[in-house]
């Protein structure tokens, strides 16, 4: 493990860089909240008219291909994602932490599987727990704080491009499956 290195998450990922504001004036936008994603499954993206319909205070973070959304409540029930393909107008709730990493340094993807193993889950669920909310929830900060071991970016894309296979044929098989059960 001679070319892995200890990195601090926050030196090497920046965390809501963007958001929506009213002045851009959209006539619609495409919403994703928190309780719409799990485990990387998108089940509905709502669509707001916003000339008609007023948009949810939360309704503010802009994202981009390969941001990874991370709820900022109750860790522990995997409402994250790494964002590939999304719609036009599209911004998620300030419940997200989003992150976007130096691609140089540390693949998306590869942060993207680090972050939903179930250690570090329930390290970040812990500090939630800790938290002075009503309910367990973590900043932005404490995930930008993480220190974790990764290897150079060659090794990563190996890593990501085994794992993505992996993915892929979980997902198939879960469509077959929906399929037969329809």
């Amino acid at each position: 493990m001679e070319e892995w290195r200890k990195v601090r998450l926050g030196d090497v990922c920046k965390t809501n860089t963007d958001s929506y504001s009213p002045k851009e004036k959209w006539d619609y936008v495409n919403y994703l909240d928190t309780g719409n994603i799990t485990n990387n499954r998108i089940d509905s993206i709502q669509y707001i008219d916003i000339k008609n319909d007023k948009l949810p205070s939360r309704a503010r973070r802009k994202v981009k291909t390969n941001s990874i959304v991370y709820s900022t409540v109750r860790p522990n029930q995997r409402h994250f994602g790494i964002i590939k393909d999304y719609p036009e107008n599209f911004i998620v709730s300030t419940g997200f932490t989003v992150i976007d990493t130096d691609e140089a340094v540390l693949n998306a993807n590869y942060l993207y599987y680090l972050l939903s193993q179930p250690t570090l889950v329930e390290s970040l669920h812990a500090i939630a727990e800790q938290s002075t909310s009503a309910y367990p929830s973590i900043k932005a900060s404490d995930i930008e704080d993480l220190e974790l071991e990764i290897p150079d970016i060659t090794i990563q894309e190996k890593i990501v491009d085994i794992l993505g296979c992996l993915d892929a044929k979980i997902t198939n098989n879960i469509e077959i499956n929906d399929n037969l059960a329809a």
